[in-house]
């Protein structure tokens, strides 16, 4: 179990008025809460975002669980210096039943928990889209079929931030990406997120930046079931990673 203690404010009348009184409070995250199955929330939703230290290439994950209304929706990019994004997105993936493991026409990935909190490891094998940057990425968008491939170590490197309902975690990312022909090896950084309070994770928003190096939209399903357009760039520097951009959703 990993334990983090916060300051919580709470407001006390005191005779000379309002004054701001800080409680401690300890945020657990247990192994319970990061199993490679699903949990027994209405919506448990891994993300991951990954950059590799060289620049060369850098991706999204995302997998969304909703065991009572029966469906899966699954969701990654790659994204590459001076190149179309390519998307793999499916908003009706075969219901797992035990195990994080999912095959359709086109696809088939995996999110497999090596020891909770900190190793997980990512299969993909899939024909992406390849889209332009400026275009909203769904199912039924037409575009240039690209065959990509993650295999991926996720290697934690920071206690839990959050608690067991909404949590994330600093990752190594290591392995390899395949577009096409192509193949690149990456030892990058990254950050893994998993909620089951019925809210969505996605990349902090940052007030200011560094250069954006690329970015991807795609339309991901609200609560109402109609797709909203959520944006992310990633950027290099002293501190690679990804940033929300005008993101609205849930």
């Amino acid at each position: 179990m990993h334990q983090r203690l916060v300051l919580r404010p709470s407001s006390g009348l005191r005779p000379d008025g309002w004054r701001c009184i800080c409680h401690p409070v300890v945020v657990h995250v247990t192994e319970a809460d990061d199993l490679d199955r699903p949990s027994d929330a209405e919506v448990d939703i891994l993300d991951l975002e990954f950059v590799a230290a060289d620049g060369a290439v850098a991706g999204l994950v995302r997998l969304e669980l909703r065991p009572l209304a029966g469906v899966s929706r699954f969701m990654a990019a790659v994204l590459r210096p001076r190149a179309d994004p390519i998307v793999v997105i499916d908003y009706d993936l075969p219901l797992s039943r035990g195990a994080l493991e999912f095959r359709a026409p086109g696809v088939w990935a995996e999110l497999c928990c090596e020891t909770p909190l900190d190793h997980w490891t990512i299969g993909l094998e899939a024909f992406g889209l390849g889209a332009a940057a400026h275009e909203v990425v769904t199912p039924s968008t037409y575009g240039t079929r690209v065959a990509v491939g993650l295999d991926l170590d996720l290697d934690t490197v920071s206690a839990p931030d959050g608690d067991g309902s909404a949590f994330s975690v600093g990752v190594r990312v290591h392995g390899e990406v395949l577009v096409d022909e192509a193949s690149y090896e990456i030892d990058g950084v990254g950050v893994r997120r998993r909620r089951t309070d019925g809210h969505r994770p996605t990349s902090t928003l940052l007030a200011a930046p560094p250069p954006l190096h690329g970015e991807v939209r795609v339309g991901w399903p609200a609560e109402d079931g109609l797709p909203s357009t959520e944006r992310r760039g990633w950027f290099m520097g002293s501190r690679p990673g990804w940033t929300s951009l005008d993101y609205s959703g849930a």
